[in-house]
Protein backbone atom coordinates (compact mmCIF):
# COMPACT_ATOMS: atom_id res chain seq x y z
CA UNK A 1 0.00 0.00 0.00
CA UNK A 2 3.06 2.47 0.91
CA UNK A 3 4.49 2.01 -2.25
CA UNK A 4 1.14 3.35 -4.19
CA UNK A 5 1.15 6.38 -1.67
CA UNK A 6 4.95 6.94 -2.95
CA UNK A 7 4.32 6.64 -6.67
CA UNK A 8 1.28 9.36 -6.57
CA UNK A 9 3.53 11.43 -4.91
CA UNK A 10 6.56 10.80 -7.49
CA UNK A 11 4.10 11.25 -9.97
CA UNK A 12 2.78 14.62 -8.55
CA UNK A 13 5.95 15.82 -8.50
CA UNK A 14 7.14 15.45 -11.62
CA UNK A 15 4.49 16.85 -12.75
CA UNK A 16 4.93 19.99 -10.95
CA UNK A 17 8.47 20.19 -12.41
CA UNK A 18 6.80 19.87 -15.73
CA UNK A 19 5.23 22.47 -15.54
CA UNK A 20 7.41 25.20 -13.45
CA UNK A 21 8.71 26.22 -16.63
CA UNK A 22 5.74 27.20 -18.06
CA UNK A 23 4.66 29.08 -14.64
CA UNK A 24 7.91 30.25 -14.95
CA UNK A 25 7.23 32.06 -18.05
CA UNK A 26 3.85 33.23 -17.13
CA UNK A 27 5.28 35.24 -14.10
CA UNK A 28 8.88 36.59 -15.25
CA UNK A 29 6.87 39.33 -17.38
CA UNK A 30 4.80 40.73 -14.53
CA UNK A 31 7.75 41.44 -12.27
CA UNK A 32 6.21 38.88 -9.31
CA UNK A 33 9.15 36.73 -8.81
CA UNK A 34 11.32 39.46 -7.53
CA UNK A 35 8.51 40.91 -5.44
CA UNK A 36 9.00 41.05 -1.78
CA UNK A 37 5.80 39.31 -1.32
CA UNK A 38 6.64 36.88 -3.32
CA UNK A 39 9.85 36.20 -1.34
CA UNK A 40 7.64 36.61 2.09
CA UNK A 41 5.44 34.05 0.78
CA UNK A 42 8.72 31.67 -0.49
CA UNK A 43 9.71 31.86 3.61
CA UNK A 44 6.33 31.18 5.27
CA UNK A 45 5.98 28.18 2.88
CA UNK A 46 9.76 27.17 4.17
CA UNK A 47 8.54 27.90 7.88
CA UNK A 48 5.68 25.54 7.37
CA UNK A 49 7.50 22.90 5.93
CA UNK A 50 9.75 23.32 8.85
CA UNK A 51 6.72 23.43 11.29
CA UNK A 52 5.34 19.82 9.32
CA UNK A 53 8.42 18.18 10.61
CA UNK A 54 8.70 19.32 14.19
CA UNK A 55 6.09 17.57 15.87
CA UNK A 56 8.26 14.56 16.24
CA UNK A 57 10.96 17.02 18.18
CA UNK A 58 8.57 18.34 20.41
CA UNK A 59 9.24 17.58 24.23
CA UNK A 60 5.60 16.13 25.70
CA UNK A 61 5.08 18.81 27.38
CA UNK A 62 1.90 21.35 27.50
CA UNK A 63 3.13 24.62 27.55
CA UNK A 64 5.34 23.39 24.19
CA UNK A 65 2.87 21.64 22.31
CA UNK A 66 0.83 25.26 22.96
CA UNK A 67 3.30 26.95 21.55
CA UNK A 68 3.72 24.89 18.66
CA UNK A 69 -0.29 25.21 17.93
CA UNK A 70 0.21 29.29 18.48
CA UNK A 71 3.07 29.22 15.81
CA UNK A 72 1.53 26.91 13.49
CA UNK A 73 -1.80 29.22 13.36
CA UNK A 74 0.27 32.14 12.86
CA UNK A 75 2.35 31.01 9.96
CA UNK A 76 -1.08 29.49 8.35
CA UNK A 77 -2.76 33.06 8.83
CA UNK A 78 0.15 34.94 7.74
CA UNK A 79 0.37 32.98 4.57
CA UNK A 80 -2.94 33.04 3.77
CA UNK A 81 -2.69 36.96 4.24
CA UNK A 82 0.33 37.42 2.01
CA UNK A 83 -1.37 34.61 -0.50
CA UNK A 84 -4.25 37.21 -0.86
CA UNK A 85 -1.74 40.36 -1.19
CA UNK A 86 -0.11 38.49 -4.14
CA UNK A 87 -3.17 37.54 -5.93
CA UNK A 88 -4.78 41.04 -5.59
CA UNK A 89 -0.98 42.43 -7.20
CA UNK A 90 -0.83 40.27 -9.76
CA UNK A 91 -4.12 38.58 -10.71
CA UNK A 92 -3.11 35.99 -12.74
Amino acid sequence: MAWIVAFAVLVFLYRRATCAGDRFAELKPTGMLRSPLFYAQTALLCMLLMLMMAPSYLPHERWAVAAYLVILVIVLAALLLVRRALKWRYPI
